[in-house]
């Protein structure tokens, strides 16, 4: 579950917080540029704190007009006395709205940063644990050749990792600022308008914009199809715990105690807990691309239909992305390799799954094709008369010679049929490793410059 501190990220206090730090940050730079007084900049900046504003009368006055920020930019100018009269010079509602919004997700992204490398660091502990805790590998829910669970774990590691730099790729789009007043062009500041356009950027910690116009939807749709990403990676995790924990394969458990009941008429079922929440919110979380890419496209130079789309949508999909990382990071804690099950589903296709080695220890001699018919034709027979496989492959005429029972033996063992299941499986752990000390670093970093701006 996530912490009162991630749930408040949109919370009506955090979103007028944010407003008022543009407020401020956009004061001071003006008075950098000769716009407005020293002085009312100095006043506005120790105004905009939400605890020294008249929170009741503000809400009213919200209530009242319908709109949000010309209400706070007033309730600002009453705190500030006479240097009320430069509050909000040129700006505009959406500039202040989009800008906060950015403040916020910013602190929110260093939050999922922390959270990757959490659960990057817990599946790599994982995959290195079981880099050769051997299990059948199954494809289209058929068993197909032994892997380890770690190798299994590192195909998680390997998409996660991807779905990280998107996330981390798009910050450079994500955050620009476009300050450009009630259209873009910079009516009310004129030919400065660029330059303390770009100047606010830098307070804020945020890039500058090209193009300042309030109709570009495109970085917020990105993001929001990558924070899905995370979704559909999640989602694949979760679908293959959740199998893996059902009663036929039993390989892997949810350790949750004793007092945890599964059902209250089936006192023996101890049903999957956190790879159920886990699940659904990844797979609601992967939808939210969909709901993106059908925001209603804005119309002329700004639409406030497409406006109030986008905030729920993001306000929605960080949330859940959040959530999503942070159950992740859970169940990879409470997961349970049962090696008993993941043996005995092994022992009980042993001679299936060790026939693609046989086949290419025979393809030298025989021919892949060849080899590959002769094999198929012995499983084929074995399954109908219940003959010992081994026994019917060496019994074949056009086999006989080319492998002995000794080499035979030994490829039906599957634990010496993973391949480089280890290998990979302790790559993709250390990987895993690299990529989440760089998260927790970035996370960090991003925390301090706000720090040192004055936002935290």
């Amino acid at each position: 579950m996530l912490a009162e501190t991630q749930t408040g990220y949109f919370s009506d206090e955090k979103r007028w917080q944010s407003w008022l730090d543009v407020e401020a940050a956009l004061a001071r730079v003006q008075a950098e540029a000769g716009v407005i007084p020293d002085w009312a900049a100095r006043e506005i900046t120790a105004a905009a704190r939400l605890e020294k504003l008249d929170v009741m009368k503000f809400r009213t006055e919200i209530r009242r007009t319908m709109a949000p920020v010309h209400a706070l930019s007033r309730s600002l100018a009453d705190a500030c006395g006479d240097a009320g009269a430069w509050v909000h010079w040129g700006a505009t509602t959406q500039n202040v709205i989009d800008a906060g919004r950015l403040l916020v997700l910013k602190e929110l992204q260093a939050d999922l940063k922390g959270g990757f490398a959490l659960a990057l660091h817990r599946m790599a502990g994982l995959a290195e644990t079981h880099a050769e805790t051997a299990m059948v590998g199954r494809t289209n829910r058929q068993h197909a050749l032994p892997i380890t669970f770690g190798f299994k774990v590192a195909g998680w590691i390997d998409e996660f990792l991807r779905v990280g730099e998107r996330i981390e790729e798009c910050e450079q789009r994500l955050f620009q600022l476009r300050f450009g007043g009630a259209i873009g062009a910079f009516q009310s500041l004129g030919e400065k308008g660029p330059a303390l356009s770009a100047r606010l950027a830098e307070e804020l910690g945020l890039k500058s914009a090209l193009y300042e116009g309030r109709a570009q939807v495109d970085t917020l749709i990105e993001y929001i199809s990558c924070l899905a990403m995370l979704g559909v990676a999640v989602s694949r995790i979760g679908n293959d715990l959740y199998v893996l924990m059902q009663t036929e394969i039993g390989e892997v458990t949810e350790d949750l105690g004793h007092d945890v009941v599964g059902s209250s008429t089936m006192p023996h079922k101890v049903n999957p807990k956190l790879v159920v929440a886990l699940t659904s919110e990844a797979n609601l979380l992967r939808a939210k691309a969909a709901s993106a890419y059908a925001v209603t496209p804005p119309s002329h130079e700004g639409d406030a239909v497409t406006n109030r789309e986008l905030r729920i949508l993001v306000e929605e999909t960080s949330l859940l992305a959040l959530s999503v990382t942070d159950r992740l990071a859970g169940i990879l804690d409470a997961v349970v390799v049962e090696t008993g099950a993941t043996n005995r589903n092994l022992a009980s296709s042993s001679d299936g799954t060790a026939l693609e080695s046989v086949m290419m220890r025979l393809a030298p001699k025989l021919g892949r094709a060849a080899a590959h018919d002769a094999l198929h034709a012995a499983v084929t027979r074995a399954r109908t008369t219940g003959e010992p496989l081994d026994s019917l492959i060496l019994s074949m005429p056009e086999i006989e010679g080319a492998i002995d029972t000794a080499a035979l033996k030994q490829l039906f063992d599957p634990r010496r049929n993973t391949g480089q299941s280890a290998a990979i499986a302790r790559q993709f752990a250390v990987a895993g490793r690299e990529r989440a000390g760089r998260l927790e670093t970035a996370s960090g970093a991003n925390r301090n410059t706000r720090a040192s701006a004055g936002l935290e």
